[in-house]
């Protein structure tokens, strides 16, 4: 194995296919394991490397390698091995896993795209996955298996699900803690190799950060009546539309911090949540929002601002009604005794939950039961936990005995803490160091630092500065921990600086993903040896 050129895994890797959430993963894993137990070293150093698949409901595992060096100091090197699906290939979707036919096959397009074209002509690879991140494992398994008596012991993990909830990575942070006691290990930083969406003449950027994110859930209950008679009601798709359009795009929801910024929120999902299709106005409607966030405005301060958010719009929605009776009711459409009167209320879940604690006696016995069924039904994949999420929140709403209009605000899976290095009090003046020596001092090239990477990512999870306040925010997921959870309290023990440091690549996720191949095959591989070298 240690003859194999970078570019041969990543070949081998590619040909994988490895959708998200599929078991597709399981190969992908498998081919993963089988590129460490036949190498030498982990033949000799059988209890060297592992596949953990403890708390996963697919059994996709964590794939582990340990290569020792003089030192306890370590060095983690980390990816997912999951991919987005290759349906968005269209017609090229039977070579989408070929790279070179892939790429022939792309010359033959009549392309517009003149980067593209250029590209195609240049040190570019594509296929599905070569970016994102395959390029990236490829890389730090070529340098776990070829790395001989290395300074720094090097701890290689290789993690499913990055492309959806990050559900390797959370479960990998117990497998950390456990082999820093079983091997004495010091975990110096964590590399991942999560790609650069940029082209090859932008700076090579290093991220010491992860952007936050959170899933705010909506869920409206308004008036149900007759759709011929609409002013006896109040319709719960109206007010879930006026606040979707009020928080779609807001700037006001955009944060700053460390010299970076994030984009606004954008409306994912709205819709209303009747079971039949019939003449009646929709009770209930609900929307998620996908929210980005930085350390300088903590989630519950966003959670408060989209509350004030909602009841500006149920108001709105009030007015309306108020214009449209009015015009009726002067056409004689309808009596007084029609009017409807209307005190709106906005809660978040906590609050939902003490109210309908407050309404039922049996509040324990209700939850644990809702719990079950949905924790069966999301585990038989007839529900997504976004869709379990939507079911907690009406069922404590019908629960609660509030009248309409009324507004709840929850959170959905996945949650990413705001994270970066600037705020954990660690030094990676060396590591750091050592990177912008090979990339200024061996390529010639601009090196760029940025407290946060612009997306979001697994990142997220490897230090914790405060789990208590975490742990609180968590509490607004409308799901019970046994569906999703995250390790706030062993991040904050493990506490591991962490960058991310991937290929420069472009278009990912889409049927023209590709990847500068002179960084995957010299520029990180070399940034990541000297980095290993150097700790003392």
């Amino acid at each position: 194995m240690s003859q194999i050129s970078i570019r041969d895994i990543l070949y081998r890797l590619i040909a994988v296919q490895s959708d998200t959430g599929t078991e597709m993963e399981c190969r992908m894993a498998e081919t993963i394991a089988c590129c460490i137990s036949d190498d030498p070293y982990f033949q000799i150093h059988p209890d060297h490397w592992g596949c953990e698949t403890a708390g996963d409901i697919m059994g996709r595992p964590v794939i582990w390698a340990l290569k020792e060096g003089k030192s306890r100091k370590t060095v983690v090197l980390s990816g997912h091995y999951d991919t987005v699906e290759t349906d968005c290939y269209g017609p090229l979707k039977p070579l989408a896993l070929k790279p070179d036919e892939l790429k022939e096959k792309i010359r033959t397009l009549p392309l517009t795209d003149d980067k593209l074209k250029r590209e195609l002509d240049g040190d570019w690879m594509f296929g599905r996955g070569c970016g994102d991140m395959k390029a990236g494992l490829a890389v730090d398994l070529h340098v776990l298996l070829t790395e001989e008596e290395p300074q720094a012991s090097i701890l290689f993990t290789a993690v499913c699900d990055g492309e959806n909830i990050s559900a390797g990575t959370r479960r990998s942070l117990s497998l950390y803690r456990r082999l820093r006691d079983q091997f004495g290990l010091d975990y110096q930083a964590v590399l991942i190799g999560e790609p650069q969406i940029c082209s090859s003449r932008q700076p090579f950027t290093v991220h010491c950060g992860g952007t936050g994110k959170f899933l705010p859930v909506i869920v409206a209950k308004g008036q149900l009546a007759h759709c011929a008679e609409p002013l006896k009601g109040l319709n719960a798709a109206h007010i879930i539309s006026e606040i979707a359009r009020n928080l779609d795009l807001n700037t006001d929801f955009c944060t700053d911090d460390l010299g970076v910024s994030t984009q606004p929120p954008i409306v994912q999902l709205v819709r209303d949540l009747k079971t039949t299709c019939d003449a009646s106005i929709p009770e209930y409607a609900a929307a998620c929002v996908n929210m980005l966030f930085l350390n300088s405005r903590t989630p519950p301060l966003i959670l408060e601002k989209i509350k004030a958010l909602c009841k500006t719009s149920v108001c709105s929605v009030i007015e309306k009604y108020e214009t449209s009776f009015a015009h009726a009711r002067f056409r004689g459409l309808v009596s007084d005794d029609c009017y409807q009167t209307f005190a709106p209320v906005v809660v978040d879940l906590r609050e939902l939950e003490e109210i309908v604690k407050a309404n039922r006696a049996d509040f324990d016995s209700f939850r644990s039961e809702l719990e079950q069924r949905l924790t069966a039904e999301v585990a038989e994949k007839t529900l997504s936990l976004q869709e379990a999420s939507l079911c907690f929140m009406k069922a404590m709403i019908e629960a609660s005995g509030l009248r309409f209009p009324l507004v709840a605000v929850g959170v959905a899976p996945p949650y990413y803490p705001s994270v970066s290095c600037e705020y954990m009090g660690k030094d990676l003046t060396s590591v750091l160091g050592s990177i912008r020596q090979v990339v200024e001092g061996e390529y010639g090239m601009q090196f760029r630092l940025s407290p946060y990477s612009p997306g979001m990512g697994d990142i997220s999870y490897m230090t914790c500065i405060s789990p208590e306040r975490e742990r609180a925010f968590l509490r607004n997921i409308a799901l019970p921990p046994s569906l999703y959870d995250i390790p706030f309290e062993e991040a904050a023990a493990l506490n591991i600086p962490c960058l991310c440091m991937g290929p420069r690549s472009e278009d990912v996720h889409q049927w023209s993903e590709r990847v500068y191949l002179p960084d995957v095959e010299h520029v990180i591989p070399d940034a990541i040896r000297r980095v290993i070298a150097d700790i003392r």
